[in-house]
């Protein structure tokens, strides 16, 4: 009785454990023969944009695409296709689609135009209703391109159709400068409108952003002064970088001029990081070290990938024994704050070039067990111990 109680709860098991294993049926094949597919099939395709290293993109894996719900209404309703967009025919359909951010989430017509496109990680629910609006042609991003296309121009629109196209990590720029020309200088001010001033206006020559600047006092009354600084920063931020990354000297000591005249309280971080693209790029390394180690030892001692993606800069970049000792200790910091494989493997690699052998066996070996654990490529790590061991 005993047995057969047992056997019984063992297939009552095994039927639960088999109703949790739906998961959506992602097609095989090039992109011309799943478009032949959703034809035939007379479906939409559905395509789940990703790239290897990503994060929400592997967490939707897992989550999502196996919820019961979500796996019935996708293989019933859409084709289904998953593309790495870094490899092969993924990156022609990035730039086809410029897509832009990961995960990136493409609806289309069986001809390969746009039905609906979103981007960014979200529960089974809120997918599936994301799912139901790429089919409905009074609210998918296709209905709104086409009003817009159509010369839609109404306040009420325009600030839609820049929320959908935020939504899909589109620029939209272009259609908020539109936007903010039908109204009175005083609407820009309305949180809305500031919102989509901060998403959407990335030029120091836009006239909403020249109107921002000039009245930022009102603004960080209405918000935050760190909002309004944080957004001030990161447009003249993109500025100074691109002319410290050119070597432009006349238009980067302009642009610094200009931000410092602005006394923002982040000023110094963007300016030091201008310092480090710019020093660099004319392999001055002592000022490009004094400006790093500014820039690290202010900002950035408890973000532990910023640690280490400097300290592996110094790595694969630089010689002198001084330099790499500061960073090794960057690197020592990134594993106390985050013990994982890639912090592990740069302090390793650092330790090697500084031949320091025990500690830097000690490290790769414990960086080689977090990759592993994690399922991460440890070949490189694994290379680097054995020329460790050979010191």
């Amino acid at each position: 009785m005993k047995k057969s109680f047992l056997l019984l709860l063992v297939v009552l098991l095994s039927g639960a454990a088999w109703a949790q294993t739906k998961e959506i049926n992602f097609r095989k094949g090039t992109v011309a023969e799943i478009m032949a597919q959703a034809k035939a099939e007379n479906k939409p395709v559905f395509i789940d944009a990703y790239a290897v290293w990503c994060g929400p993109c592997k967490w939707m894996d897992k989550n999502v695409f196996v919820n019961d719900a979500v796996a019935d209404y996708f293989n019933t309703n859409y084709v289904s296709y998953k593309l790495d967009m870094e490899k092969g025919e993924g990156v022609e359909m990035a730039t086809k689609y410029q897509v832009q951010a990961y995960p990136s989430f493409l609806f289309l017509n069986a001809d390969g135009s746009v039905m609906h496109r979103t981007v960014g990680a979200r529960p089974a629910e809120m997918f599936l209703e994301v799912a139901a609006v790429a089919k409905d042609p009074a609210k998918n991003f296709a209905s709104y391109q086409k009003k817009y296309d159509g010369g839609d121009r109404s306040p009420e629109f325009m600030m839609s159709y820049l929320k959908v196209l935020n939504e899909s990590a589109l620029n939209g720029e272009e259609v908020a400068e539109k936007y903010f020309a039908s109204l009175k200088p005083a609407q820009l001010q309305e949180r809305g409108n500031w919102n989509l001033i901060y998403e959407n206006i990335n030029s120091l020559q836009s006239p909403v952003f020249v109107n921002f600047v000039k009245n930022r006092d009102a603004y960080a009354q209405k918000y935050t002064l760190d909002s309004v600084e944080n957004k001030i920063s990161n447009v003249y931020g993109q500025q100074i970088m691109r002319a410290a990354a050119q070597g432009d000297d006349a238009q980067l000591n302009k642009l610094k001029s200009e931000f410092k005249a602005l006394n923002l309280k982040s000023g110094e971080k963007t300016l030091l990081q201008a310092d480090m693209v710019y020093y660099e790029r004319q392999q001055d390394m002592p000022k490009f070290h004094e400006a790093t180690s500014k820039f690290v030892d202010k900002y950035m001692m408890d973000n532990s990938s910023a640690l280490n993606s400097i300290a592996w800069r110094y790595y694969e970049t630089i010689e002198d024994k001084t330099m790499l000792q500061q960073a090794e200790k960057w690197a020592a910091k990134s594993v106390s704050l985050e013990p994982g494989f890639h912090n592990l493997d740069t302090h390793a690699a650092l330790l090697y070039k500084l031949g320091q052998k025990e500690k830097a066996q000690e490290q790769a070996v414990k960086a080689i067990a977090a990759g592993k654990k994690m399922g991460e490529d440890v070949s490189g790590t694994e290379e680097l111990l054995d020329k460790i061991k050979k010191m």
